[in-house]
């Protein structure tokens, strides 16, 4: 599941800003609710987190203000699970 997850992230990585209709890349948390680094002295996990907060999520941030999430049990999305046919008719 884990390598979803990375295709995920490049894709939203790659997207154009100006594309229409927008596409809301900062409602993607990790697993755990928290909201990942993009590496030093970049500021997109700042930027995620505003966008967030503007949606009235609450971002919980760590003591050293590094570390930031969300409460998954509040703003979580857990589909009920459903069976999927892939099989591809030609």
């Amino acid at each position: 599941m884990k390598v979803y997850a990375r295709h995920v992230g490049q894709a939203l990585k790659l997207l154009d800003p100006g594309h229409e209709p927008p596409i809301p890349w900062h409602r993607v948390v990790s697993s755990t609710g928290a909201i990942s680094s993009r590496g030093p002295g970049t500021s997109g996990a700042q930027r995620q987190r505003e966008a967030l907060e503007q949606e009235d999520v609450e971002v919980i941030v760590g003591r050293t203000g590094e570390m930031m999430k969300v409460d998954l049990r509040v703003v979580g999305w857990f589909p009920e699970r459903v069976e999927v046919d892939l099989e591809v008719e030609t």
